[in-house]
Parts: C-alpha cells; sequence; structure tokens
C-alpha cells in the first residue's frame, strides 16, 4: 500500500544545499529505506543549523534595534541638555544689561562666556562620547535560510532490503498547504518547524519495518 510523504520544502532560497555523504542520488525504483533515512538525518542536522543560525540573526536584530533605541534616546537628551544650557547663557546675557556699574557688568559678561564656554565642552565631550559608541552598534549579517534540496525525491521509490516496494515519496514544495498529520495550513515558521519534525520522524518508522 502506498503512503504519501509530505516533505515540506521550507523556504526557497539560492543557497546552495551543504554537502554531506547522506545525500545520495536518487533515481526511480532505486532508493532504499537506508538511503531514505540518512538523507533524512543529514537534512534534520541542517535544519536544526538553520534554526539556530535563524536565532542568532533574529537576537542581532532585537539588539541593533535596542542600540539604536538607545542612541535616540541619548542624542534627545543631549539636545535637550544644550538648549537648556543656551536658554540659561540667555538669561544671563540680559541680566547683565541691567547693571550700571562698569565692574559689575563686565564680572556678568565674564560669566557669560564660562557658561558659553561650558556649553561648548559639553557638546564637544558628547560628540567624542557618540563617535565611540558608533563603533558598538551591532552588526546584522545576512539572513539565514535553508534550502531544501528535495526536489531530486520526487516520484522516488523506497524499498526495503528485500526489494520489496514500501513507499512513493511525494514532494510538495509550497507554502500554506495542509500539514496531514495535524489537518492545519501551514502559513508560518511554528508550523514549519511542526510538519518538519512531525514528517522526519517518519524516518525513523520506516527504518524499523
Amino acid at each position: 500500500m502506498y503512503r504519501k510523504i509530505c516533505l515540506f520544502l521550507t523556504l526557497a532560497s539560492t543557497v546552495p544545499i551543504l554537502s554531506f555523504a547522506a545525500n545520495p542520488n536518487f533515481q526511480e525504483g532505486q532508493t532504499t529505506v537506508p538511503q531514505m533515512q540518512q538523507y533524512f538525518e543529514g537534512r534534520k542536522a541542517e535544519y536544526n543549523q538553520y534554526l539556530a543560525d535563524l536565532a542568532a540573526y533574529n537576537q542581532a536584530i532585537a539588539d541593533q534595534q535596542a542600540w539604536d533605541n538607545q542612541k535616540n534616546q541619548e542624542d534627545q537628551t543631549q539636545q535637550q541638555t544644550q538648549a537648556s544650557l543656551q536658554a540659561a547663557i540667555d538669561q544671563k546675557y540680559q541680566e547683565c544689561s541691567q547693571y550700571q556699574d562698569p565692574a559689575e557688568q563686565q564680572a556678568c559678561q565674564q560669566t557669560v562666556t564660562d557658561m558659553q564656554t561650558q556649553m561648548y565642552e559639553q557638546a564637544a565631550d558628547y560628540a567624542a562620547y557618540r563617535q565611540a559608541q558608533d563603533g558598538t552598534r551591532p552588526v546584522v549579517g545576512q539572513q539565514p535560510t535553508f534550502h531544501d534540496n528535495t526536489a531530486e525525491l520526487d516520484k522516488a521509490y523506497i524499498f526495503d532490503g528485500n526489494q520489496v516496494l514500501e513507499e512513493k515519496v511525494n514532494i510538495v514544495g509550497e507554502r500554506n498547504m495542509k500539514d496531514s498529520y495535524t489537518g492545519r495550513t501551514i502559513n508560518n515558521e511554528t508550523d514549519i518547524q511542526d510538519y518538519y519534525h512531525g514528517h522526519y520522524d517518519y524516518g525513523q518508522e520506516v527504518g524499523e519495518m
């Protein structure tokens, strides 16, 4: 009796499949159960690596976004600080015009000059800090992909050690397909993982026949 195995192509990709010995050259009517199980084992290892790389990629995006948010907050605080310093300088400058005594007026103007120097130094310090921090922005690499090179399995027959026909492999390479195990439609990464894990278990079942 034929039973259909739907091995889902999770993501279309231009990245070539990783090379491993357990990827036989499948031919119609000549594929054995051990070959299929080896192939599933190899694809499982690659898929787990893809999940790890994807998690690292998503974390890098989150780290970069957090860094950008902190920078924006610091820039906003710096603008407010400079605005406050400038407002204090303007107020002090207005006070200077109220002094009639030349000595008092000169002392007031010196205070304004000192305040301006403080504002410029604060701006320079922040610029130096900003330049140093810019080199710490997290870098996000290329998004990882999982290239499932199982199209070669289409129409391949699986035989056991006695060359008895056991299964015919049918490859389905489209999203939004229905998971024959759960009856749910596959439309997100969680569904993809559940589907792949569920159908991968078939490789062990076949090996025990």
